[in-house]
């Protein structure tokens, strides 16, 4: 008895000459998430069309063919009468021109149906942009058989043009044309043709 009394004595007394025992906890380890930096996000900022690059309705020039078949009707009605849309695309296939055509008229329509259709594509123009700074009178059916395109006014907007002109079609058949076309660009477009239709000639005459 006086063994085990005297064990048990030991025993408090080594605990109480070393002191409490702690149990440390195991450190939390970092995850993947934490120690990988999240990129910050970007903000995607939708910009406006360039105002001074419109064309017709939602067309601007420099637009690609499959836009502008998207965002325009090919037949719209404007004031009294249907008109059909047509357009001009560059060697970059960019819109540079919007053509405006009334349906073929014979002969007989020429100083009627033609006429009238000619003043409402004028009075909507210079409703928008007022008169127009060159005016040529209503030709006669020979004056346009002649020159096969007769422009009757002409507008300058910046850089676009408009024109609303009378063009023969074939044998008998005559349109009223408004033409829109960014200036610049159908300009570069025509020396690009001619540099294309005279390759061969201006290749010969770089050798002198």
């Amino acid at each position: 008895m006086k063994g085990t009394f005297f064990v048990v004595v030991s025993g408090l007394f080594l605990m109480a000459a070393c002191g409490p025992v702690t149990i440390s906890k195991p450190e939390k380890q970092a995850t993947v998430a934490d120690s990988v930096q999240q990129p910050a996000s970007i903000p995607i900022v939708q910009t406006a069309p360039d105002s001074t690059m419109l064309a017709y309705g939602n067309l601007y020039f420099g637009m690609k063919k499959a836009d502008v078949e998207r965002k325009n009707e090919t037949r719209q009605k404007l004031g009294k009468y249907e008109y059909n849309f047509d357009y001009s695309f560059n060697g970059d296939s960019a819109l540079y021109r919007v053509i405006i055509k009334s349906d073929g008229e014979k002969v007989i329509s020429f100083d009627t149906r033609l006429l009238s259709n000619y003043r409402n594509l004028a009075q909507i123009v210079e409703t928008r942009y007022g008169k127009p700074a060159k005016h040529n009178g209503f030709p006669s059916v020979f004056d346009v058989q002649n020159s096969g395109k007769y422009v009757l006014d002409s507008w300058m907007v910046g850089q676009k043009k408009i024109d609303v002109l009378l063009r023969e079609n074939a044998l008998n058949s005559y349109s009223v044309l408004c033409e829109i076309s960014h200036q610049p660009m159908a300009d570069a477009e025509l020396i690009r043709l001619k540099n294309i239709k005279n390759k061969d000639v201006n290749e010969a005459a770089s050798k002198f």
